[in-house]
């Protein structure tokens, strides 16, 4: 295992837009947004780029050479920082009151999709749809841990969390409307980790009752 350094106050966010590149972001010391990239060969120094995170933070990528990093701050609001291919655009504040850091995925190049635990323990979502953002909307729920999400085509999602009894629960995006939540069992001590590889595959991770990985996967 190789050693990145840094100075972490949070878990790592990491996406990858290409065979040949990764971007990892943290939260610092300083609460502020750090990166390091992977370009095929070499790893990059850390870059500051400042922000003042409250949580975590989440990425995703809507095409090549293209992040939008999202992370909780002031405010308990949901601020955005984007990479245009090209430089790093200021912060964009987009409201909200989280009381989890956010997941973000993108399934096309003019979607993007962020979902957090809500003041109330719900499940919230707020999209963009290549020109603006979404109202927030409440899926309901009740977590105990912030969100994860998946998309394993075009215009589908699935949103993992821990809810009541420690359990993982699922609620699913088929194309048109929310399914219900469907409790998936399990005893987690962590939030969800997600990831889809292809459009019969979903695979979720957390950490167990005896702080092991555990792992649940759809094949189908």
């Amino acid at each position: 295992m190789a050693n990145l350094g840094g100075s972490l106050t949070s878990a790592p966010a990491a996406v990858s837009w290409g065979p040949n590149r990764i971007d990892v972001f943290v939260r610092g010391t300083d609460n502020a947004l750090y990166h390091k990239w992977w370009n095929g060969s070499t790893w990059s120094n850390w870059e500051n780029l400042g922000g003042t995170l409250t949580s975590g933070t989440a990425v995703s990528s809507r095409r090549n050479n293209q992040l939008d990093v999202f992370v909780r701050g002031t405010g308990n609001r949901l601020y955005r920082k984007t990479w245009n291919g090209s430089r790093w655009e200021d912060w964009e504040d987009l409201g909200g009151t989280l009381t989890s850091e956010p997941a973000a995925i993108s399934w096309g190049p003019n979607r993007i999709d962020v979902f957090a635990r809500g003041q109330n323990n719900n499940l919230i979502h707020r999209w963009w749809n290549g020109s603006t953002w979404s109202n927030w909307e409440s899926l309901g729920g009740t977590l105990t841990s912030a969100p994860a999400v998946s998309s394993r085509q075009s215009n589908q999602l699935e949103v993992f969390v821990r809810g009541t009894g420690n359990q993982l629960f699922r609620r699913e995006w088929n194309g048109s409307r929310w399914g219900s939540w469907q409790n998936l069992g399990g005893s987690l001590t962590s939030a969800p980790a997600a990831v889809s590889w292809g459009p019969n595959r979903t695979d979720v991770f957390a950490r167990g009752q005896n702080r092991n990985l555990i792992h649940l996967w759809r094949g189908q």
